[in-house]
């Protein structure tokens, strides 16, 4: 039975969901492939009042649907890239600036100070990625919430394989593009720096004519960068952070820094230096969009940490909670920054594997082992395979077989007022151990 799309020009939705248990009338369903098919959930989503869905092709599901169901197809060849046209289609309808971000660490900071860069427009003219919606489900979902009022979308873009940021790219045609470092995450996956360094610059891929793509000057393959840039006639804006920058420490503080910035004093409540890069970055856009000194300044001063990225927990211990994610470069800007916050307090690094490193992950595990006993003073403990290679490098370090006996230890061990930094992988869950010590009262 042909759909009876095919008999009307415009089919119409109201709204757009890839969750049967989120529809409203008026939606449009698609299915996508993950844990489970989501093609099992058509008859659900339409159930619920979905008014069409995609489908691939053949897809052995159409046998089971009804025939008043199966008139509600629109057959697409895969799921996935179809939400990514249509995400590109309801873009190309409005005309705002898109900011599209990535980098090998410090994405979230850089998204979330740049909302707050622009959080002088209401919630119908600015759009900024919620939580980390960065990959090809999440970035067409803020896409698809531009509208005729929208004026500025703020796009992070992640990905763990090689040319998922140039899709992401060419999906969201950004006007403006920032990558805030390049570095080892998902090496396993890219094989090596250098393919690192192409994935991030893809994010020029589909920058529209007359974008701007800015990087701080310290960036590792920058001339790469400027190969890439030249050869598609973009143009580049190159911040400073490592040489004479224009936002400078003025004071280091236990908890965060007094900034200095043109002829303005500035306070940046988040210990670690490697933070202010993307501060600079925030304001390298900011000059670029002429946005004003006193915006600037108090986006600066009100910018506060997600939540799992360095949130201070003050108790029997004070926590440092780091716990969301964990790659080579954000490793060491943590350990920096727990030092800081520590001034000379007993210091507990307790940190869990850093995923997805492949054949590189003795190496870069022995060279976090290495950084941590170059500081010579602190207790380093670690769980997870992986982590064993980074103890050996560590006189005062100890590896334990599973979370618990972390816990144990450090209950029975480690003195009331000491600080401790808890970091690792997504997958380590180290959350968990962040709750059983905030409630722990000695």
């Amino acid at each position: 039975m042909k759909p009876d799309w095919e008999n009307r020009k415009n089919p119409k939705f109201r709204w757009i969901s890839t969750s049967s248990r989120e529809i409203k009338n008026g939606t449009l369903f698609v299915p996508l492939r993950a844990e489970r098919d989501g093609h099992s959930f058509i008859t659900d989503a339409l159930n619920q009042g979905a008014s069409g869905f995609l489908c691939e092709k053949n897809h052995p599901i159409l046998k089971t649907l009804a025939k008043e169901h199966q008139t509600k197809a629109i057959f697409v060849k895969d799921t996935l890239s179809a939400l990514g046209i249509l995400a590109n289609y309801h873009r190309k309808r409005f005309s705002p600036q898109v900011i599209a971000i990535t980098g090998s660490s410090g994405k979230t900071t850089t998204k979330d100070l740049l909302g707050g860069l622009f959080s002088f427009l209401d919630s119908k003219t600015l759009v900024v990625t919620e939580k980390n919606y960065n990959n090809e489900i999440g970035v067409p979902f803020t896409l698809f919430r531009i509208n005729e009022y929208t004026r500025v979308v703020i796009c992070e873009m992640g990905m763990n394989h090689r040319g998922e940021i140039k899709k992401l790219s060419i999906i969201a045609e950004p006007t403006h593009a920032l990558i805030t470092n390049i570095g080892s995450a998902h090496i396993e996956n890219l094989k090596s720096r250098e393919n690192i360094a192409e994935e991030k610059i893809d994010i020029i891929s589909g920058l529209r004519p007359s974008g701007v793509l800015f990087v701080p000057d310290d960036i590792d393959f920058l001339q790469r960068v400027k190969l890439r840039v030249k050869k598609q006639n973009t143009k580049l804006v190159v911040w400073k952070n490592a040489s004479n920058p224009e936002l400078k420490v003025k004071t280091t503080l236990k908890n965060g820094f007094v900034l200095q910035w043109k002829q303005n004093t500035i306070n940046w409540n988040i210990p670690g230096k490697k933070l202010l890069s993307n501060v600079r970055g925030m304001t390298a856009i900011a000059s670029y969009f002429g946005i004003s000194d006193s915006q600037i300044m108090i986006t600066i001063q009100k910018y506060k940490s997600p939540n799992k990225r360095l949130n201070i927990n003050k108790g029997y211990f004070t926590i440092i909670d780091d716990s969301y994610n964990a790659n080579p470069e954000s490793m060491v800007s943590s350990i920096d920054a727990s030092l800081q916050y520590a001034n000379g307090k007993p210091i507990v690094w307790v940190l869990g594997t850093m995923k997805e490193l492949g054949k590189f992950s003795k190496y870069y595990h022995e060279q976090i082992g290495k950084v941590i006993q170059k500081i010579g003073t602190g207790v380093l403990l670690t769980f997870g395979e992986d982590t064993k290679a980074m103890v050996k490098q560590v006189k005062t370090g100890k590896y334990f077989n599973d979370k618990n006996q972390i816990i144990s230890y450090i209950k029975k061990e480690i003195p009331k007022g000491a600080v401790i930094l808890i970091k690792g992988s997504r997958s380590m869950k180290m959350e968990e151990i962040v709750l059983e010590l905030n409630s722990f009262k000695g």
